[in-house]
Formats: structure tokens, sequence, C-alpha cells
């Protein structure tokens, strides 16, 4: 048995490492997308002036199952890494590959794209350290901590009930769909009413599906050619599940829905990315080699280039309004009064209230705005509770800008980021201090 384990960790997976630089390609294209979208502000993005909703109709199909594959192959990652290194030197490693760079860029890199974006949006800059696009890497970092003693235990005990289990099943490849149960219970558990699916950064649903995605992506590995197997056989039948769950999701539930049947949906698009990469991806290229190298660094950088593109190519808004959302509201006060309520944004500025004078306010609740009058009390407050940081909403003067070059802006800032991350690539891989701080192994010395 263990023979067998060796033999089959030794098989390099060149699908693996295409479909990791597919999904984080899809991530940055993804971001890009953001930008032309009326809710960008919301999650602290660059807007455009003329959004183009049409183009999230490609990234809703991939927005339920980009971040779980991106999870699944870390999970594969690490059982590869698994197989000429000790605990110790495992941990080693991805503290090497994981923490500095996200360290590094919580301190350098995101603070950077976050200046960028304050100038785009016209606010007075700050310094502001903080993981932003590198969640990913907190989270992998933390479950590579937790796990390791089940992985080591597993690695050890190859022929533990759990794997032995695992290959029994798949000798009917479509017992895969058992796979979606845990992640069934925890999307109904951990994901809020006002949530939706795709919500990963910074969430407990976030981090728990990611959790549960990284150990499902290791189990896949150790258990050999079987799953492998079992996508190829079955990669026409999980697509022709994935198609129509689809349309369903997005015509009946404008990419919302119950979430036993987007979890149904999203496993079905992942057997088939993975079942066809198996079929058609599973052999070495140049083209694989550099980008496989290039992948993580220009996944680092990306933001940086995303907004000095967009500030290059886009408008810039004539002024920004700041919403400020209330989190609570004190029983008999002003805010009550005036029939606030928690989750309504409030498009103030807190310098402008004074004591006892009436506040005309515009209100934004989901989809309805409105104008209401509130008198602050004598404190010059109203008995509310707000979420610390405001959302800021771009105004632009009237434009006649059409879909058409608006979409030519997309298509342009596709070409920009991508171009200056590849160059930006070339540029750290050549300096032997900053390759380690993006996640480059050094370079190795023949003798």
């Amino acid at each position: 048995m263990n023979k067998l384990l060796i033999e089959n960790n030794a098989k390099r997976r060149y699908d693996v490492d295409w479909l990791r630089v597919l999904a984080l390609g899809l991530l940055i294209i993804y971001h890009i997308s953001v930008v032309f979208q009326p809710w960008a502000y919301l999650i602290y993005f660059v807007q455009s002036e003329k959004p183009v909703e049409s183009i999230w109709l490609a990234m809703g199909l991939i927005n339920i199952w980009r971040i779980p594959l991106l999870f699944i192959i870390s999970g594969m990652g690490v059982s590869f890494a698994m197989r000429r290194r000790n605990w110790k030197e495992l941990l080693k490693d991805r503290t090497r590959r994981i923490l500095l760079p996200l360290i590094f860029g919580s301190l350098f890199i995101v603070p950077v794209h976050g200046y960028l974006y304050q100038s785009f949006v016209g606010l007075d800059h700050i310094y502001f350290p903080n993981p932003g696009h590198l969640w990913f890497l907190s989270n992998i970092f933390i479950y590579v901590l937790v796990l390791c003693p089940v992985f080591f235990y597993l690695k050890r005990n190859p022929d533990n009930i759990l794997l032995r289990l695992f290959k029994r099943v798949l000798k009917f490849p479509a017992t895969l769909y058992l796979v979606t149960i845990p992640f069934i219970f925890e999307a109904a558990l951990l994901v809020t009413p006002e949530q939706r699916f795709e919500a990963y950064a910074n969430t407990p649903h976030g981090f728990w599906l990611g959790l549960l995605a990284f150990f499902t992506g290791f189990l896949f590995i150790s258990i050999g050619d079987a799953f492998w197997q079992a996508v190829g056989k079955i990669k026409g039948l999980v697509l022709g599940v994935a198609i129509p769950l689809f349309l369903v999701r997005m015509i009946f539930f404008q990419f919302g829905g119950p979430f036993y049947l987007i979890v149904i949906e999203s496993w079905s698009w992942l057997f088939a990315v993975f079942g066809f990469g198996a079929t058609y991806l599973n052999h070495p290229s140049k083209k694989l080699t550099y980008l496989s190298k290039a992948v993580y660094p220009v996944y680092i950088l990306h933001m940086i280039f995303l907004y000095l593109a967009s500030d290059l190519v886009l408008t810039r808004p004539v002024h920004v309004d700041q919403a400020h959302t209330i989190m609570a509201i004190e029983p008999d006060s002003p805010a009550t009064e005036a029939g606030l309520l928690p989750g309504d944004q409030l498009i103030t500025k807190f310098e402008d209230w004074k004591s006892g004078i009436p506040l005309e306010i515009n209100v934004n609740r989901k989809e309805d705005s409105f104008k209401i009058s509130v008198t602050p009390d004598e404190k010059g407050k109203i008995g509310a509770d707000f979420i610390p940081i405001p959302f800021f909403i771009p105004r632009y003067t009237e434009s006649d800008i059409s879909t058409l070059s608006a979409f030519l802006q997309f298509i342009l800032i596709n070409v920009m980021t991508f171009g200056g991350c590849f160059i930006g690539y070339e540029m750290v891989k050549r300096i032997k201090w900053l390759r380690p701080i993006f996640g480059i192994k050094p370079i190795s010395v023949r003798k």
C-alpha cells in the first residue's frame, strides 16, 4: 500500500498546474469586471462612469466555483508538497511561500493600490496596511497549521478507513456528489439571509467553505488515480447538470437561489473542470512552465496595475458621496422617530450635523432611495450606530458614453493589467532579494 501511494503521488499533474493558472487568471478578469458594475463602490473598488452589467453574466457563471476551485487546488498543492517533506519542512516551506508574501503584500502592495483608489475617488491619502485581495493567503496558511497533524496522519497511514471508503465509492463515479453534503450544511448554517453564497472574503462562510475545500483537495490527491478516473468518466454528465442549474439560478433567482442547488451546481462545474482538465491539459509545455512560475507574483501585483490602468483609461468622478450604514438604532431616538432602520445608508457628512438643527438626508434602503428629515439631539447625535468606514459613491457629470465604448475600456484595462503584471514579474524575478517576498523560489545554482 505504501508503495502504491508513492507511485500515485509521484505522478505530476500538469492539469492541476494549468487549472491553478487559469483560476488565478479568471480571478484577475473577475476583479476587472467588478470595476464596471454599479455596486463596485460597495467593496471599495474604483468604479467606471458607465456600467457594463452584461459582463456579469459570465462572472455570475463562475462566481460560485472560482474561489472553491482555488482552495481545492491549494489543498492538492499541499499533498504534492508533502511527498518529500516532513511536517517541519512543510511548515517552513509554507511560511516562506505563503506567510512572507502575505506580510509583505499587506504592508506594501495593498496600501499602494489603496493609495491609487484614494487618488481616483479624491480622498485624503492614508496608509492603511491590510491583507486586501491577499485574504486568500491568510486562510490557506491557517488551514495548513490546523490540518497539518491530520494530513501527516493520513500520510503515515495510507490504508486508513477514510481513503479506503473514498476509493470504494468511486467505483461508481456519480457518488462524487456525496462530497456536496458537508458544503450544503456549511452554507445553510453560515450564509446569513442578507449575504450571498459567493461572499467569500473575510466571512465565516468563506473561511469554513475554504477549509472544507482545502481538505477535499488534499483527499482527491491522496486517493490517487481513482479520483481522476471518476471525473474523467462523468465530465459530460456533470456539465449537463451544471448548465441547466446555472440557467435556473440566472433566470429564476437572479444569480441567487436555494443553497443546496447552488452547491450542487458549484460542484458540477468543479467536477467538469477537473474532468476536462484531466483529459486535455495533463501534459507539459514551455508555456505552462513559464505561467506556473509567473502566476503567483502576477496575482500579488494585479490590483496595483488594475488601478493604474483604470486611472489612465476611466474618467475620475466629479465628487463622491459618503454613505454611512446604520448598524443599530436606539429606541425613542431621533433616528427611530425618522423611521430609519438598521442597514439604511445615509448620504451625509457627520461634520454637517448640528444640535437641534433639522437635517434633510438622502437614504438608500435596499433598492429604494428617499429623503428623510431628522433633528440631532443636544449632543449632535441621532441615536444610531454606524459601520466605522463609510462607502464612497462616485458621482459623474452627464455623459453620452456608449456601452460599446465602456466595453472597449474593459478590454483595454484587461490588456494593460495583464501586461503590467507580467512586466512586473519579469522585473521581480531578476532581483534576488525580491523573489521570496513575491513567492518565487530562490534561483538554484548547479554545481
